[in-house]
C-alpha cells in the first residue's frame, strides 16, 4: 500500500505565477514558505523551507484571483517528482512539487472581500 499526501501551511514568497493555455486552462504555480523550529545544542533555530506548488484549472484560477504575495495558505495535495535535462549542460535534473488539489486561502478578510476562501 502507498500514501501520496502533502499538506501545507504557510506564507505565497510571491504572486501567483499563472499561465493561460488557448484550451482555456490555466495552471498557477506557487512557492510557499514553511518555518521550522527545532534545538539544536540548547538553543531555538529557525529554518525556513520554500515549498513549490502547482495547480491547475479552477484551482489555479482560484489562485490567480485570491492570491497575492504574502497571503497565509493551506495546501492539500501530491507531491510529484518533475523531470527534464538541462539544456545548457546536458545534465538531468529533478524536483519535487506539490501538485496542489485543493488551496485555502487562510488570511483574515478585510471587509468586503469576497468569501471565496477555497477551491
Amino acid at each position: 500500500m502507498s500514501i501520496n499526501n502533502a499538506t501545507i501551511i504557510g506564507h505565497l514568497g510571491g504572486d501567483p505565477e499563472v499561465k493561460y493555455f488557448e484550451s482555456g486552462s490555466c495552471t498557477a504555480r506557487l512557492t510557499v514558505y514553511v518555518n521550522e523550529k527545532f534545538t539544536k545544542n540548547g538553543e531555538t533555530q529557525e529554518q525556513t523551507h520554500r515549498i513549490p506548488v502547482e495547480a491547475w484549472g479552477k484551482t489555479a484560477e482560484f489562485c490567480a484571483d485570491y492570491l497575492r504575495q504574502g497571503a497565509h495558505v493551506a495546501v492539500t495535495g501530491s507531491l510529484a517528482e518533475n523531470r527534464w535535462t538541462d539544456q545548457a549542460t546536458g545534465d538531468n535534473r529533478s524536483r519535487l512539487v506539490v501538485k496542489a488539489q485543493r488551496v485555502e486561502n487562510l488570511t483574515p478578510k478585510a471587509k468586503g472581500q469576497d468569501d471565496d476562501a477555497e477551491f
